[in-house]
């Protein structure tokens, strides 16, 4: 039972990667239409109301007040904090500054998975974390050194607390988990979103923004909405409640080869060589990472 338990996490992990992958694309669509608060807001206002219409089919577990605080902090470290950090810091720097910043979030979990959690990280996961991170540094860096660490020291360093924010998220869902259901958390993180980004997104529309008045915008945000914000979160969250911190963490760098593919597909852009060989690498390495994972399980830690 607990093999079935951790192939459906395994699967879980990698759906992750490819919706939250697809997220970028469909950002750039939605992106042409709202602000950015606003579509933070809207994406999980979709969410929310999902929760809402399927509560019967959706049984939200009770919280006690202690487990209430818990899962209030988680969201506010992600979406909250996340989503309004690499907000605002894409305003300030490149996005290809940011996508390489972001990809150190495993750097950031196994650094607190061992300080904080006290769990043991053997060195071939390590060496298999940071070769992937080499891959995605491949994928990234393909238009030159100076353009993917361009834009201002204030936006790399906003960036850079956004991808804090998420380890610290992912290491805390870890031990939240032990106690509270991957459904519960989902549903609590997408109404606080929706109330917490609510005052943003009224406050971009106030001081002349404009909603679109073409399909794609929409369509591309209740995407966003489904499959990312319920989605992507709940099997990330299911993920965290099967399998080690690091390991789940490991798969984010999954997310800028997904989105790449995707780019070419749907965008029309191109990938050069130096972007296959580091979309191949990271593969590789997450492949090898996923084939050793029997012996990396343990369970939630309590907390």
């Amino acid at each position: 039972m607990r093999e079935v338990r951790d192939t459906r996490a395994l699967f879980a992990t990698v759906g992750m990667a490819f919706l939250f992958g697809t997220s970028f694309v469909a950002s750039k669509v939605a992106l042409r239409g709202f602000s950015p608060t606003q579509l933070i807001f809207l994406r999980f206002a979709v969410a929310a109301l999902f929760f809402a219409l399927a509560k019967g089919f959706l049984p939200s577990q009770e919280l006690t007040r202690e487990q209430g605080k818990q899962v209030f902090f988680l969201a506010l470290l992600e979406p909250g904090i996340y989503f309004f950090l690499e907000a605002y810091g894409l305003k300030l720097t490149l996005a290809s500054t940011a996508a390489v910043l972001i990809s150190t979030i495993p750097i950031f979990v196994v650094l607190l998975e061992a300080f904080w959690l006290k769990e043991r990280i053997s060195p071939r996961e390590v060496a298999l974390i940071l070769l992937s991170l080499f891959g995605v540094s491949l994928l990234l860096t393909a238009g030159g050194w100076d353009r993917a660490f361009g834009g201002t020291f204030l936006g790399n360093l906003l960036i850079l607390g956004a991808a804090f924010s998420a380890s610290v998220y992912t290491v805390l869902a870890r031990k939240i988990m032990a106690s509270v259901d991957a459904l519960t958390v989902t549903r609590w993180q997408a109404f606080f979103a929706t109330a917490f980004y609510f005052p943003f997104a009224l406050g971009a529309y106030a001081f002349g923004g404009k909603l679109p008045t073409h399909s794609a915008p929409w369509l591309a945000t209740l995407y966003l909405g489904l499959a990312c914000s319920f989605g992507a979160y709940f099997l990330l969250n299911y993920a965290l409640s099967r399998l080690r911190a690091s390991f789940v963490s490991a798969f984010s760098n999954l997310i800028p080869v997904v989105a790449s593919v995707l780019a070419v597909v749907f965008l029309g852009e191109s990938l050069s060589a130096q972007q296959i060989v580091g979309a191949a690498i990271a593969l590789g390495a997450i492949t090898a990472l996923t084939l050793t994972h029997g012996t990396s399980q343990s369970p939630p830690p309590g907390g």
